[in-house]
């Protein structure tokens, strides 16, 4: 038996939720046509009464729901919807070290359905030169690691699949106008770097970090990997150090699922385009939404998709959809 997983940043699931035109209303029809078995949102940003409410259609058809809410009111919130029974819920960190900080950020879920290990996960945006760069870093700090253990638990039992808004853009081809972009949160040198050490370089022989593309002609003006620039006053732990100094694993535990199956395109495919000016027409997106699997899942994926509609006034989200089937 097949499962597909889809994840999505709904931008407010009561907004995405509402009729916007009579082309176009909103996220409970693409839940009655959409091929996914299991639905992983981010940024719900409502309490569960909230989003039961909105998703009360879904409900009585037949979706299951768990949600973490953010404690910050009408911020984050991750959820995950299924067609299957949920069980044994996870959320935040668990005991990890310093995990407290986003115990009750909505930040992360996870639990197991049809026989299989799943997470949603929204990451924090990050801006560079302000606290909230430091936040992202201190995030990653706590979710490598976290990762690791999760892939030595699971991989031997099914599987397990993280998916979400990581608010990074890992290589090149992940981002449309990625030049102009390098000294943005998103696409700095230690985001990427810390990509690359989750899910290794595939299917470039070594990191795009710092080579002479990456460098230009005057170089990185964000720097390299480990200057943590955006930055305001968080410092490299024993966790960023280490992760600096092992690198880019050969044999990952992790791997970047749409990637892996569409290892030749060269642009995107992405998932997010700004509601501002025309970046939907013109295609200047990101690619900031991944589902990361462990290689026994990996090993039964069989196609992966954005799933983009085809005109700007169709979109309930500012993210589309990215979908993964695995027999």
């Amino acid at each position: 038996m097949s499962l597909t997983v889809a994840t999505v940043n709904v931008n407010g699931i009561r907004a995405a939720a509402k009729v916007r035109n009579e082309n176009n209303h909103g996220i409970l029809p693409w839940l009655e046509q959409t091929p996914a078995d299991v639905v992983l949102l981010q940024e719900v940003r409502a309490n569960p009464e909230q989003t039961t409410t909105a998703l009360a259609p879904a409900l009585e058809s037949g979706w299951n729901l768990v949600q973490a809410e953010a404690a910050a009111k009408g911020r984050a919130g991750v959820a995950i919807l299924s067609r299957h029974e949920i069980s044994d819920v996870t959320i935040g960190f668990g005991d990890h070290d310093a995990a407290g900080e986003f115990a009750d950020a909505g930040r992360y879920i996870e639990a197991t359905t049809a026989g299989t290990r799943v997470a949603s996960v929204y990451l924090p945006s990050g801006a560079e030169g302000t606290a909230k760069q430091d936040e992202k870093f201190r995030f990653l700090d706590i979710f490598g690691p976290y990762l690791t253990d999760r892939a030595a638990e699971y991989d031997a039992t099914g599987g397990m699949v993280v998916g979400g808004d990581w608010n990074i853009c890992h290589r090149r081809a992940d981002l449309k106008n990625w030049r102009p972009n390098r000294k943005k949160s998103g696409f700095l040198p230690d985001e990427r770097a810390f990509m690359d050490s989750l899910l290794g370089t595939f299917p470039d022989a070594t990191t795009q970090v710092g080579d002479a593309t990456d460098a230009g002609r005057n170089g990185n003006p964000a720097g390299a990997a480990g200057d943590f620039h955006g930055a305001v006053d968080y410092a490299a732990g024993e966790a960023a150090t280490a992760r600096l100094a092992a690198g880019a694993p050969a044999d990952p535990q992790w791997f970047d699922v749409l990637r892996r199956l569409n290892a030749d395109v060269e642009e995107g495919p992405y998932s997010w385009w700004t509601w501002r000016g025309k970046a939907f027409d013109t295609g200047a997106g990101w690619r900031i939404d991944y589902q990361i699997a462990t290689g026994s899942l990996m090993d039964r994926a069989e196609t992966a998709w954005v799933d983009k509609v085809p005109d700007y006034d169709l979109r309930w989200s500012d993210h589309s959809p990215v979908l993964a089937t695995y027999r």
